[in-house]
């Protein structure tokens, strides 16, 4: 409450401010609030340590092990703990110590039954997986395995994949020589080219520029080729050989040997049958290919079916870790 040459008063200025755009200002408006201090967070000791003393002192002093501040009575509990797990420690019964619980194994990933016949149990991992009954993760961790037992009886050979050698200081220099030539080329040409260009040059211009840029420079082109060529001779030449295949199991090579003269039976009826068809009419011609299909049915069936057996059968025993591409 106030008199009213007050409330008057009040009135004016507010017009005046609200004429010059300006609001009213509320109480404490563009005063800086004082930073309130949040208080740290506790400090979370080791679970087997316990509960911290409940009645403590009332002092502030740096606690022990990193823990931040507190009580001189909170760093003494924990001078006390922290001393506790070395002796345990170093007896043997501490966490870091060797009474540390072991962690559970991994299960086994191949059953005893496969690993009574790893060769079998690979054929039926591989049809398992193609007719997603497994996943392809799983497939492979099993192969794996089982071709892990093969190794150790004998029956599989896996040979490693030799590492590609470092090229030598020697062979280093040779090819920063001849990208500092083809740079130097390619520096003129541009300069050559720019300079037409500015002049105004077409294209064909331009291009027998370039034409005669090349012929002139044939000598220069020549030795950059050839010291390619020499570079490339030279690595070849330094390749490690290739890992030798397993061979062939006889079964295998008279499975494969039956297989061919089968294929080039049916291959001997086709060339046949495209005798026959000549100067025949559209419908002798229909009448004589479903006659073949419907007698050959059987036999191109069977054909296929050997040539997929063959096939796993090769690639499991040929293939190896390091260069199987077709497994799955």
């Amino acid at each position: 409450m106030g008199s009213s040459t007050l409330a008057r008063w009040i009135g004016e200025n507010l017009a005046k401010d609200q004429a010059d755009g300006k609001g009213p200002q509320k109480p404490d408006e563009g005063e800086k609030k004082p930073e309130v201090e949040r208080p740290q967070p506790k400090p979370r000791f080791p679970a087997h340590w316990g509960r911290p003393p409940e009645i403590q002192l009332t002092d502030h002093v740096q606690l022990p092990g990193g823990f931040g501040m507190g009580s001189s009575t909170l760093a003494h509990w924990i001078q006390e703990n922290m001393q506790q797990d070395r002796e345990d420690n170093a007896n043997g019964k501490g966490l870091d110590g060797p009474g540390k619980p072991e962690r559970p194994q991994k299960p086994d990933v191949l059953t005893e039954k496969e690993k009574l016949d790893p060769r079998k149990s690979e054929g039926e991992v591989l049809k398992q997986v193609k007719e997603g009954k497994i996943s392809q993760e799983d497939a492979r961790e099993k192969l794996d395995a089982l071709r892990g037992e093969m190794e150790k009886r004998g029956e599989f050979k896996r040979p490693q994949r030799p590492q590609k050698p470092e090229l030598s200081d020697e062979v280093k220099g040779k090819l920063d020589d001849i990208k500092a030539q083809q740079d130097a080329l390619a520096k003129e040409m541009k300069t050559k080219l720019d300079a037409l260009k500015k002049d105004g040059a077409t294209k064909e211009q331009m291009r027998e520029a370039v034409h005669s840029f090349q012929k002139d420079n044939k000598d220069r082109l020549d030795a950059i080729k050839a010291a390619h060529k020499d570079i490339h001779d030279s690595l070849k030449g330094a390749r490690p050989p290739k890992p030798e295949r397993p061979e062939l199991t006889t079964e295998i090579k008279a499975k494969v040997e039956a297989l061919k003269e089968k294929q080039k039976e049916l291959h001997t009826a086709r060339k046949d049958l495209h005798e026959n068809l000549k100067g025949k009419s559209k419908e002798d011609r229909e009448a004589l290919i479903a006659t073949f299909k419907e007698a050959n049915k059987a036999k191109h069936q069977e054909i296929k079916a050997k040539a997929k057996e063959v096939k796993e059968e090769i690639r499991a025993l040929v293939e190896t870790e390091s260069t199987r591409t077709s497994d799955l």
